[in-house]
């Protein structure tokens, strides 16, 4: 993968975690506001095929929380309107929609990140922590499609042997728990016949080297740099409340002058960091294309 994607998978997954914390960890509107148009940004730009319905559920959950809170959450001085002898107030109503948006902005942060790291990129970095984790988690994303497919070529077997004839629901409870016991036997044999061959292999004695996949270059240093700068401009102002903001009983926001300006800047250049990489290189790409 060119752009963001070539970025080493420990700065990428530095960078994830520190632009959602940071917008998550924090009820300012305008951060949320901030988090959700660069995901948005950076979901669009990237170069891989995706899910159009993944504009559904953040619609929805959106939608859900501006609605939700206002029923449940009375709290606000401003009354819109009264349902039942319960007012339904402007800032619980603003409270439920910010909150939605953080929520949508955490979506699509989560969804650019599968589409950018892939599960080897996921092991590669997990093996900086614990090689043991790693190798265990490598063993897992095996077994999972493993295991699937012959849970299914045991049920087709099992059709083909008469076992579904009664269309009743007793028996399909018996042909589901008849296919579930041979699997679990399967699976046993096959842990233990991995186990034995990994130990052949000499896993369970003395300290393993590996092979890493990514080199961590100057660019990744650079990138994990700036990440970490940008963090720290914001995260520093919003320790000493520079970002807070109130919805209840009215609302108030508050403003440190150029605390709060550098927060904001900063949060928005960490949003907008992939996107702004992702662009350059092709940009630089149909230039190389031109040239030819």
């Amino acid at each position: 993968m060119t752009g963001f994607g070539s970025i080493n998978p420990a700065a990428v997954f530095a960078y994830f975690l520190c632009v959602t914390v940071s917008g998550i960890f924090t009820l300012n509107p305008i951060i949320s506001v901030i988090s959700l148009a660069g995901a948005l940004l950076l979901w669009a730009v990237l170069p891989v095929a995706k899910n159009k319905r993944t504009h559904i559920y953040p619609v929805l959950l959106t939608l859900f929380c501006a609605v939700g809170n206002p029923l449940f959450s009375h709290n606000g001085e401003t009354v819109l309107l009264v349902i039942n002898n319960n007012p339904i107030t402007l800032q619980s109503t603003l409270y439920g929609l910010f909150i939605g948006i953080m929520l949508s902005a955490a979506v699509y942060w989560f969804s650019s990140f599968s589409l950018i790291v892939s599960s080897d990129k996921i092991i590669y970095t997990l093996g900086f922590i614990s090689q043991k984790a790693a190798l265990v988690l490598t063993m897992a994303l095996r077994f999972v499609p493993l295991y699937i497919r012959k849970a299914r070529q045991i049920n087709g077997t099992q059709k083909a042997l008469g076992l579904y004839k009664d269309e009743t629901i007793i028996t399909r409870f018996r042909g589901g728990v008849r296919v579930f016991s041979v699997l679990m036997t399967n699976m046993i044999e096959k842990t233990i016949i991995t186990s034995d061959s990994m130990a052949a292999r000499g896993y369970s004695g003395g300290k393993r080297s590996g092979y890493p996949l990514f080199k961590f270059t100057f660019k990744d240093a650079v990138f994990l740099a700036v990440t970490v700068f940008l963090t720290l401009l914001t995260a520093v102002p919003q320790a000493k409340g520079a970002l807070d903001f109130n919805f209840y009983p009215h609302i108030d926001i508050t403003f440190y002058g150029v605390s709060s300006v550098a927060a904001y800047t900063g949060y928005a250049l960490l949003c907008l960091c992939p996107s702004v990489y992702e662009g350059s290189d092709r940009l630089k790409w149909h230039y190389l294309i031109s040239r030819i």
